[in-house]
């Protein structure tokens, strides 16, 4: 199983390249259009509101993921980016499903795993706090 973790912190008006075993990118923007880097591979892009709306938060990695049920990339926690308990849709690419928790590190009620989901119903809008892209 391959798994790369997403670490570190990122500006809200721009990228910071982030990576354990393989670099990745995060991105919270308000243009869901923003250039996060020429060589970066779109994961997942949350929304702060149901059907795409609102704030986004990009995550990004060198590659995509593969199509076995296996976990890819992870983010063990979503505040040091501003991001706790804020999605309610998203999109993913590049093969990429995501799935929600509730709680830091992965615990907690979790939602998924779903290439998009125009809105992650009640118990899980506004309170995921860590993802994992399969």
């Amino acid at each position: 199983m391959r798994i790369r973790s997403v670490l570190a912190a990122a500006a809200l008006t721009g990228a910071a390249v982030l990576g354990a075993v393989a670099p990745a990118q995060a991105a919270p923007t308000n243009d869901t259009t923003q250039d996060v880097g020429a060589l970066a591979v779109v994961h997942v892009v949350h929304y702060q509101h149901s059907n795409y709306g609102g704030a986004s938060f990009t995550l990004n990695g060198d590659y995509g993921c593969d199509t076995n049920p296996d976990v890819d990339w992870q983010l063990s926690s979503y505040s040091p980016y501003g991001w706790n308990d804020t999605v309610s849709s998203f999109l993913g690419y590049s093969d990429c499903e995501t799935k929600l928790w509730e709680h830091d590190n992965f615990g907690g009620a979790s939602y998924g795993a779903y290439t998009n989901s125009s809105y992650v119903g009640d118990a899980m809008n506004d309170k995921a706090s860590s993802s994992q892209n399969s």
